[in-house]
C-alpha cells in the first residue's frame, strides 16, 4: 500500500465520519434504504460510473480512472449528500445525490443500474429521500432537473408529486451539443397535502 492510498483511506474515513455525524444517516424506506456513501462503495461507483448505459444518454459520459474518482471523492463539498440506493436485501442498485442550496432548498439527482430499471427502485428512493428532506432536514423545497425526452425520470418525479416549473434551453452539454432540461420542484406544503390524503 502506497502513502497516497493510506492518506486517501484516512481522509475518506474522516470525511465519512463527519458526514455521518453532521449530514447523513441511513435513511430507511419501504422498498429501499439510502445508505451514505462509504469506502466500501468505491468499487460499485467506479464500475457503474464507467458504464455508458448506466450513465444514460441524457448525461455526459466520460470514463473516470480510480485516481480521478478518488480525488473527486476527497474534494466533495459540504452540502453534498451522496447515497447508495440499496434493496432491503442489501443489494446496491443505484445512487442518489442531493445538493443543499440556500433557503431550505435541496436539489436531487439519481440513477439505478440497468438490470433493475422499471422495478420501482428509483421512485422509492426519491420518495424516501423527499420524506427525509422534509421531516428531518426541515427543507422547504426539493428540486430536480431532467431531459424532456427522459420519460422514465419524468415519470419518477411525477409519481412522487413533483410539478414541472420551468425549462432550460441549455441544461447539459454532451459531445458539443446542448440538451434541454425540465425543472421540477416539490414544496413542503404540496408534499404535506399529498401525504395527508
Amino acid at each position: 500500500m502506497v502513502l497516497t492510498d493510506v492518506i486517501f483511506i484516512f481522509l475518506w474515513k474522516t470525511l465519512f465520519i463527519l458526514r455521518y455525524i453532521c449530514l447523513s444517516c441511513l435513511i430507511v424506506g419501504k422498498l429501499v434504504n439510502l445508505k451514505p456513501f462509504g469506502l466500501e462503495d468505491f468499487e460499485f461507483l467506479y464500475k457503474w460510473n464507467n458504464d455508458e448505459e448506466y450513465v444514460g444518454k441524457f448525461e455526459p459520459f466520460e470514463e473516470v480512472s480510480r485516481e480521478e474518482l478518488r480525488d473527486w471523492l476527497i474534494s466533495v463539498k459540504i452540502g453534498l449528500e451522496w447515497f447508495i440506493i440499496e434493496t432491503k436485501q442489501g443489494e446496491k442498485v443505484g445512487q442518489l445525490v442531493a445538493r443543499r442550496k440556500n433557503d431550505g432548498v435541496i436539489n436531487i439527482g439519481y440513477r439505478v443500474i440497468p438490470d433493475v430499471r422499471n422495478q420501482g427502485f428509483c421512485t422509492a428512493a426519491v420518495n424516501t429521500f423527499v420524506e427525509h428532506a422534509f421531516k428531518n432536514l426541515k427543507m422547504v423545497k426539493v428540486t430536480a432537473e431532467t431531459n424532456p425526452k427522459n420519460f422514465a425520470s419524468r415519470r419518477v418525479l411525477t409519481k412522487v408529486g413533483f410539478k414541472e416549473v420551468g425549462y432550460k434551453e441549455k441544461s447539459v452539454e454532451i459531445n458539443g451539443i446542448w440538451l434541454e432540461g425540465i425543472l421540477y420542484e416539490l414544496t413542503f406544503e404540496e408534499w404535506k397535502k399529498n401525504t395527508d390524503n
